[in-house]
């Protein structure tokens, strides 16, 4: 590994080769995490940006490594889930990936269907081993069926307090209700060191989470007023700030009222760290600084990008402060992370950036005339080529959709896979830091990256500190992995033989299709395998051992979905697109905004009976004719579960419970229990019975 060093030494004692000797191990291990352990991403990109009861959810998908985000050849299965208000997945699709693309689609159908923000979200199962947070998510609106087809100006959502799913099951937590004035101060570097000025950047958000605009003072003991601050971008802002001895408070004031807040702890010794890579295209401005109390110390500087170790040196801070540059050129679009780290591999410092190259294609489109009647065949000719006006030969995915009353979207490929993929927190208009390359969007952009705190990457792993544990490797196929063990106390059954057999039914050409597959568990009853099909096969495993059948328990591992994600009450808001491509509010706030479920239930409800013309206990008829009509199974069933406050399918719940571990055979009480906790027991005589038990 060829090694360049950036050596500013003051005091010129210290042996540098020990030095040397001592970084060593974190540099070979950041150079070769990127080769030993790639990661990828996920974006979906859909054909609209909001439904309606009963419309499909068409989607392409793109599988990217995160590096260069090129299209991906490690995993070939990706799994994509819709899941309802309540965070149930209510359907799932396993697509093959070729070329690092598939498509799909989801139908909004499901019983009992209920309006809401719906999530869809992707990954494959290589992605899960570096935690939840790497998953491609998107929220969705949809709407109720409009009372007039194809009025899409009707924009009805169920509103249980906004965000309440009424009587219907709820897994996913509840955005939190924070203070009217949220303000969070974010150190530049990580610390505030005592007597060292550094920057402090801030966020301000009222208890919707959406960014407010304030301004404020940090003031002493005696109310004297150090320095000023104000936000410039989406709540966002940034002011220089030296801690000293004595109590120091935070005064901001909002819509004429002031609110008192408290700064991070401010530490006795320690380095900050202070970045400019905005001033100069070609380099990065670094500066370290320290107080008197903290001993001189060689410390290391990496930038890492798409977990790949781009550029690295070694600095000695002998003095209270030390500037250099970094090369910029070299850093690819998106963001990057520089790391200021000790001769233990522990993070002292870190900050994130964001370089972009445009180096995006310029796509056009031309259409044969300028307007086409309803239904009428549209031929559109697209031309893409590269910054320096060269053709490019490319795949590319587009959506069509009606611009009247559309709901807005602020996020696009890029802003997904080079910005938000690499941040957690919600960004309200992720496509204004893409809009123009200008010193106000770079500015905001750089606040945005100081205030986010979570790192697509673990540092320990990449350098080596910690251990990184595989739980999932890319998979080549559908991949069936399960254990053989005994039926009651689940003792792993080495040694027996498992056999597959996969069947499919073409009903068209009225034709089968079949195959069958042998495995011999390991020394765990451990067995896999893989399979290359497309479309709907049924399963059938069996065990034998000896060449008889034996009643083992087949526990297969299907448990592997992430439990569903918490969002903000500010992610759930509906925005209309207008002629001028802004946005505006669908609707105003109503006042029971942050009201209890319950009661924005009743008042829902009661709503909907007075418009209905049914406000009386009592009403009298005062003539009926009753017409008899052969009734219909189907149509009966399909009633009982649309109106129904839940609805389970008993043969998916029951594979579930068993993937779990747990036996609960013939007994109709312990499957009701398992599926939902609301369900209880209760003993009345030698009679068991179970009640459901309403959370409300």
């Amino acid at each position: 590994v060829f090694i360049s060093l950036f050596l500013s030494f003051q005091a010129w004692g210290q042996d540098l080769d020990s030095a040397i000797d001592q970084f060593m191990p974190f540099i070979h291990a950041l150079h070769n995490f990127s080769r030993q352990i790639p990661q990828e991403k996920v974006y979906l990109h859909f054909d609209n940006t909001g439904y309606y009861q009963g419309d499909h959810i068409w989607f392409k998908c793109y599988v990217v490594t995160s590096e260069q985000h090129r299209l991906s050849g490690l995993s070939k299965t990706l799994y994509v889930e819709l899941l309802n208000p309540g965070g149930e997945v209510v359907d799932k699709r396993i697509l093959k990936i070729e070329n690092g693309q598939c498509h799909g689609d989801f139908t909004l159908s499901q019983l009992p269907f209920y309006s809401g923000f719906y999530e869809v979200r992707a990954y494959t199962k290589y992605m899960l081993d570096f935690g939840n947070e790497v998953i491609f998510s998107r929220l969705l609106p949809v709407f109720d069926k409009p009372k007039i087809d194809g009025n899409f100006e009707e924009k009805d959502m169920m509103r249980y307090g906004k965000y309440g799913a009424g009587n219907y099951p709820m897994k996913r937590e509840k955005p939190l209700k924070e203070k009217k004035v949220n303000l969070r101060f974010f150190p530049e570097g990580g610390n505030m060191i005592r007597g060292v000025t550094s920057r402090i950047a801030f966020e301000a958000m009222d208890e919707a989470g959406n960014p407010i605009d304030i301004t404020g003072a940090v003031t002493d003991e005696t109310k004297q007023e150090l320095c000023r601050f104000a936000t410039r971008h989406e709540g966002r802002g940034m002011f220089a700030y030296t801690p000293g001895a004595g109590k120091r408070k935070v005064v901001a004031e909002y819509s004429g009222k002031k609110y008192q807040f408290d700064l991070p702890r401010d530490l006795p010794q320690g380095f900050v760290m202070e970045t400019d890579n905005l001033s100069h295209p070609d380099s990065i401005g670094i500066w370290v600084r320290k107080n008197s109390n903290t001993p001189a110390e060689m410390l290391g500087v990496v930038i890492l990008s798409g977990g790949k170790l781009l550029h690295h040196c070694l600095v000695n801070v002998s003095g209270d402060e030390i500037g250099f540059k970094m090369d910029q050129t070299q850093l690819p679009s998106g963001v990057s992370q520089i790391v200021l780290f000790n001769r233990d591999g522990e993070i002292l410092c870190d900050r994130l950036i964001f370089t972009n190259r445009n180096e995006w294609l310029d796509i056009k489109a031309k259409t044969g005339k300028p307007s086409y009647q309803p239904h009428e065949l549209v031929e559109m000719e697209f031309s893409v080529a590269n910054r320096d006006a060269n053709p490019v030969k490319t795949v590319f995915s587009l959506s069509v959709k009606d611009g009247a009353n559309e709901v807005a979207c602020k996020d696009h490929i890029l802003t997904d896979l080079l910005l938000m993929s690499e941040i957690r927190g919600y960004v309200r208009d992720p496509s204004y830091y893409f809009k123009a390359e200008d010193d106000t969007c770079r500015t905001a952009l750089d606040l945005l990256l100081m205030v986010q705190g979570w790192r697509r990457y673990s540092w320990k792993q990449m350098a080596g500190v910690e251990p990184l544990q595989l739980k999932y490797l890319p998979e080549q196929g559908i991949e069936t992995h399960g254990k053989v063990v005994s039926m009651v106390k689940q003792i792993a059954k080495p040694n027996v033989q498992v056999s597959c057999l996969l069947l499919q039914k073409d009903e068209e050409n009225e034709k089968n299709a079949s195959f069958a597959e042998f495995f011999i568990t390991d020394s765990l009853g451990r067995f896999s395998f893989v399979s290359d099909v497309q479309g709907k096969w049924n399963m059938i495993l069996a065990v034998t051992e000896k060449g008889k059948k034996k009643d083992h328990r087949i526990i297969l591992d299907r448990l592997f979905s992430p439990e569903p994600k918490r969002y903000r009450y500010a992610e759930m808001q509906v925005n209309i697109a207008v002629e001028n491509n802004e946005s505006m509010n669908d609707e105003e706030t109503p006042d029971n905004y942050f009201g209890e479920d319950m009661e924005s239930f009743r008042v829902a409800y009661n709503d909907s009976l007075t418009r209905a013309g049914i406000s009386e206990k009592v009403h009298h008829l005062s003539a009926v004719t009753v017409s008899a009509k052969k009734r219909s199974r189907e149509r009966d069933i399909y009633n009982n579960r649309s109106t129904s406050v839940a609805y389970y399918d008993v043969d998916s719940e029951i594979n579930d419970i068993q993937d779990g571990g747990k036996y609960i055979g013939d007994d109709i009480h312990q499957l009701l229990i398992s599926m939902n906790k609301n369900f209880y027991t209760i003993q009345r005589g030698a009679s068991e019975y179970v009640r459901i038990l309403r959370s409300q």
